[in-house]
């Protein structure tokens, strides 16, 4: 019923990067329907919960939508097993992840998969990753989907991105997995000896 969806961070009442997800509803909804998006994110916000973090899902399709909302916790991902997905696309932000979903059932003992085209880093099943060198945070180039977080860390120029193919994992230390929920932290970090 609802083929795009944004999931967006809801903590002491506050939505968190709307401007960023607004602009991504336009551009999706623009793409998929070839029209110019009827919704103002900033307008339409059903009542917020003032304490703890929330997960707002607006789930739109061309002509209706829809909020959901329910409490947050983070998963702790410390293991990730590389999986080649090939020619996969998820250039706008389906409720259709079955791709995905293949992906991430080969996780094995890890905690989640580390998506890679022709062995070139791409992203986990639900974040954009992030790569320490000793010296910067570096984010994949062409990530298989291009996430507010991240986004909005490179326009802060707090992250760089680079062409990171699997075998030059070694050059990293430590990562860490973004994305609308979970915002990049410096102390909050995995060692890359996780990755397999």
């Amino acid at each position: 019923m609802y083929p795009l969806f944004e999931s967006i961070r809801v903590e002491g009442g506050q939505a968190h990067l709307l401007h960023y997800h607004q602009a991504r509803i336009e551009r999706s909804y623009r793409q998929l329907f070839q029209k110019k998006c009827p919704w103002k994110l900033i307008t339409m916000l059903p009542e917020l919960p003032t304490t703890g973090l929330h997960k707002l899902r607006f789930l739109y399709n061309k002509r209706a939508f829809s909020f959901e909302i329910a409490p947050y916790e983070a998963r702790k991902i410390e293991s990730l097993k590389c999986v080649e997905i090939n020619t996969y696309n998820y250039d706008l932000k389906f409720t259709d992840r079955s791709g995905i979903d293949q992906a991430f059932a080969l996780r094995g003992d890890c905690d989640d998969v580390l998506m890679t085209k022709n062995g070139f880093l791409t992203d986990t099943s639900y974040c954009n990753i992030l790569l320490f060198d000793g010296t910067d945070w570096v984010t994949p180039e062409k990530p298989l989907f291009e996430g507010v977080q991240r986004e909005y860390l490179l326009d802060q120029k707090m992250v760089r991105v680079d062409s990171i193919h699997r075998r030059d994992l070694h050059l990293f230390i430590e990562f860490q997995l973004i994305n609308a929920l979970n915002p990049f932290e410096k102390n909050c970090f995995c060692f890359v000896n996780g990755i397999k």
